[in-house]
Parts: C-alpha cells; structure tokens; sequence
C-alpha cells in the first residue's frame, strides 16, 4: 500500500478509535462526580477541591436565581445566601453561625489566603475584588493561563452559572486571587476498578486479514487498547506497530470483503462493536454498536460469501449470526450453536462450509461443521487434545491446519484433509507461546504469535515447498 494511503488510513484509525473510548470516559467521570457528591463535608471542616467544585455546580446545574435576601438549602441542614458571596460560602461549605447566610466579599478574607499570583491558583480558590464581587475559579482554558472558567451568581436578574474570565478581566477588575484557608488537595486517585468477571484484555490476542497482498495484524493490548502492523508480503518488510488509541478492548476479530476490512470489538462490558477500513480510500467508518451482550469473545469468518460471526458468551455458550453485506447491522439473529464451556472458537472456510473448532475450559478440543449451501451444522465432536491454552486454523486449498499452544507454553500443528482425517500433533520449534492466529495465503500460512514475555512474534509455514520460516519478532 503506498505510505500516504496507510497514513490516512491510520490517522483515520486513530479518530475512530478515539470514538470507541468517549463512552467509557464519560462514564467514568459520571461516576466520579457522583462519589464527589456523596462523599460530603463537615461544615466548616476541611473539604477537598472536587467537593468544592461538586457543591458550586449543584447551583450552576440548577440555575439559582441571584438574591442578596433569598436563601437555599444544600441538602445537609445549611442555607445559604443567593448572591455571590453566599455562593462561594456554600462553595466552600463553611459555617453561617454569626453571619447573614454566609460570609460576604469584604469578610471572605478571614477565611482564606491571599496568593502570591494568578499562576499559583488551584481548582476551587477564588478572584476576589472585595468591593463588589468574587467568583470561584474552576480551572485555565489554555496553556498560557490567559483565561478561565469560573462559577459565579453575577448580578441581580440572573442565576447561578458557569463562563470564562479573561486574565485582563482579573487583573483590570482589581480581582485577587485567595484560597480558603480548610481546602485540601484529593488525594491521588487509586487502581481503576478491575473488569467484571471473564471480561479482562485477552492481552496479546491477535487477528489478521490480507488486503491486495498486505497482511493486516490487529492486536489487544494489555491496557485494554488496539495497535496494528501491516506485512508486506511476499517481498516482506513491516511498517512497525501502529497504536489505535481506544480502551475497554477485550477481545478482536477481523474478516476481509474485498478492499475493505471489518473490525470487531468485545467490550469488557460484554458489547459488540464494528468498525469498516476501506484501504481503496484510506478511510475507517465510525465505531458502532451490533446487537448482543454478555460477549467474552468473538471470530469472525467469511464463508460462502458472507461473514459469519462467532461468539463466545461469558458464561461459555457458544452462538452464531451473519453479518449484512449491503450494510452495517447483522443479517440474522444470534442463534445457539449448542454445547458450553467454551473459551475460545476458531473457523477457517472451506468451499461453503465452516469447520468451527473450541477450546473448553477442560483444555480440550471440539469440532463443529456448519454448511451453509445445505443449511446443516454436524454437530459437536471431540478432537481430543490436552491442555490446549490457544488456537488457530488456516485452510490451503482443501486441507486445513490446526495450530495450538499448550499450558506448557509449546506449540503444536496438525492438518486435516478434505474427509475430515487428521494426521497427529507435531511439536514444531516455539515456546511460552500465549496467543496464536494464522492467515492463509495461497499455499503459505502466515503464522502469528504473542508470547508470554510480552513479545509478538510471527513465523510463515510453505505447504508448498513443506517449508517453514523460523519465528521472528514483529
């Protein structure tokens, strides 16, 4: 592919991948104000920054009218005055004992420190001119620290709101800058909170798919993220690991329709997600969403035409549905595939039928034949197999080739000829080998593997020449 084409491909990537996070970062800072609002003060004892703010936006939310002589409760048993100063004072949470629904501009400074300058201001101090009005300052809008946001009550006739100051305005407006004298830092945030059950990164799973000659490799990060490498076979030659910035990546599955590749995402939270890369036009579709739920892993294999999704539920049932080729949504329901205890399917086309094989958490191995001209599946039946940790299968012409690794971290291969007879296990040269998939191509299979070290490693096996690479890292 030329260098300018996979640029925009990639920058595209990047953008669409960037979508695929915005939910789950706006969930999160939901969840983050909501622990803020819970976890309250004491009046007039200490408070942190991000209650302060959390107070001041409870008023800015619901648009308090401005009063010097109207007074509002804040949910704990203390009202406090409407104007800006009482704003502040119930910012802060202070104590009204003495005063007339909180401390006014020119009293604000016995409660508080002045600052040595506007730079040294912090998320929940305050600009005040103490001569006719104070604002609690939120944050900087840029780098150079020439405006911010700040909650105020402005004047008479308006309410409660948010807006930027410019730094002329401070400084023009005589506003100084002070801190209340019981704010406290919040502490350092702790470990995010860990996936729910059978949902974490498959980290280092791969999926690859081959585009006008170039083998395109998706992978799961141990953060949750995706990253790609595109080989440029035969010649060889990679382009070197490309991150897709995204987070909450369980698990990946490709499949290729002509100049385009469709990439699937499991969420941690059991979510589907499907995304188009168009490599005629350098373009990548927008993330969106396919039915389904309570997904821990997925393949995804195009037989007979059309792509057919395999999924994994998390409670080890494995289910089937077709992908729409004239769109973007799925051509028929989840249906059940039968059996259980499934950690992993695999499936590699051969005419229109798939051979579909699992992974159950026994270590052992399953096949299952779907033919879609006949509209059949043969049913589940035993491989046999041992302490089978990963799977992979690749067709060349009418045999098709298994590969596994194992607990102890080996790596294995067997072949299957059109009658469905196998030849045995072969331990072929490979160690602490964690995650496999394979991508035929002609009569070569491009060989991938994540080992346990952390590495990514790829190897390629001639059927025609009975010939193999030898592993390199990618």
């Amino acid at each position: 592919m030329p260098a300018a084409r996979r640029s925009r491909l990639v920058r595209a990537a990047l953008a669409v991948a960037v979508t695929l996070s915005g939910t789950v970062a706006a969930t999160a800072t939901t969840a983050t104000t909501a622990t803020t609002a819970r976890a309250a003060s004491s009046v007039g004892g200490r408070i942190t920054r991000s209650e302060v703010l959390a107070r001041a936006k409870s008023w800015v939310d619901a648009a308090v009218p401005y009063s010097a002589t109207s007074y509002r409760g804040d949910g704990s048993g203390t009202s406090y005055r409407q104007d800006c100063s009482g704003f502040v004072s119930m910012a802060w949470h202070v104590s009204t004992a003495g005063t007339n629904g909180g401390f006014t501009t020119r009293t604000a400074v016995d409660r508080s420190t002045r600052l040595a300058g506007l730079g040294s201001l912090a998320p929940g101090d305050t600009l005040n001119n103490i001569s006719s009005h104070m604002v609690l300052f939120v944050g900087w809008t840029d780098s150079g620290h020439t405006a911010a946001t700040v909650y105020e009550e402005p004047k008479p006739g308006s309410h409660a709101r948010s807006r930027v100051m410019a730094r002329s305005d401070m400084t023009g407006g005589g506003f100084l800058p002070y801190r209340y004298d019981a704010v406290v830092d919040d502490p350092p945030p702790g470990p995010p909170p860990g996936p729910p059950p059978g949902a974490a990164p498959r980290t280092g799973q791969l999926t690859s798919v081959t585009v006008n000659g170039v083998g395109h490799v998706f992978q799961v990060t141990a953060a949750g993220g995706i990253r790609i490498n595109d080989g440029h076979y035969p010649a060889g030659g990679w382009d070197g690991w490309q991150p897709l910035d995204g987070s909450s990546v369980s698990s990946l599955a490709a499949a290729a329709e002509g100049s385009r590749v469709r990439l699937f995402a499991v969420l941690r939270d059991g979510t589907l997600r499907a995304t188009t890369g168009d490599y005629a036009t350098g373009r990548w579709s927008g993330w969106h969403t396919l039915p389904g739920s309570g997904v821990a892993a997925l393949e995804a294999v195009t037989v007979a035409g059309r792509i057919r999704l395999y999924a994994v539920l998390q409670n080890g049932l494995p289910r089937s549905a077709d992908l729409d080729p004239a769109g973007d949504a799925l051509a028929t329901d989840w249906y059940d595939l039968t059996g259980g205890n499934v950690e992993q399917l695999v499936g590699t086309a051969v005419g229109d039928t798939v051979r579909l094989f699992a992974v159950t958490t026994d270590g052992l191995l399953h096949e299952n034949d779907g033919d879609y001209a006949a509209g059949s599946w043969s049913g589940w039946g035993s491989l046999g197999g041992s302490a089978v940790r990963t799977l992979a299968a690749a067709t060349t012409g009418s045999t098709v080739h298994l590969y596994a690794g194992t607990d102890d971290g080996l790596f294995h291969t067997t072949d299957s000829d059109a009658r469905g007879s196998w030849d045995g296990w072969t331990t072929r040269p490979g160690s602490l080998v964690d995650r496999l998939d394979a991508l035929a191509d002609g009569r070569t299979v491009h060989l991938y593997a994540h080992t346990t070290d952390g590495r990514t490693h790829s190897e390629d096996a001639d059927y025609a020449t009975g010939r193999w690479g030898g592993w390199y890292v990618l």
